[in-house]
């Protein structure tokens, strides 16, 4: 797959994968998407298999799917322990005003 790592669609995909700030990995994995979608309308043009370029696709949005899933699962661990948080400051907060 020579040609194709030198794909845009390479480029976000690795972005994606390698995106460390929760903010923006959705915005980067539907970057990759996209241009993956583009580059499959693309070869539809060209002539020709394509089948080691159609595989590294598929290996691709394999892993966008495992990282939309394990982000997800984050974020709703993140969003359970903010609202534990919330429950306990809750409870001790009428202690402190009463310190007044």
């Amino acid at each position: 797959m020579p040609d194709s790592d030198k794909e845009l669609w390479v480029d976000l995909y690795r972005m994606a994968m390698m995106e460390l700030e929760n903010a923006k990995i959705a915005g980067r994995i539907g970057d990759a998407r996209i241009e993956i979608a583009a580059r499959l309308e693309r070869l539809r043009d060209i002539p020709g298999l394509h089948t080691v370029e159609k595989q590294a696709i598929d290996d691709a949005l394999s892993g966008l799917h495992s990282l939309e899933h394990t982000e997800e699962h984050d974020a709703d661990t993140e969003r359970r322990i903010a609202e534990r948080a919330l429950q306990s400051l809750r409870v001790i907060a009428p202690r402190f005003e009463n310190l007044d």
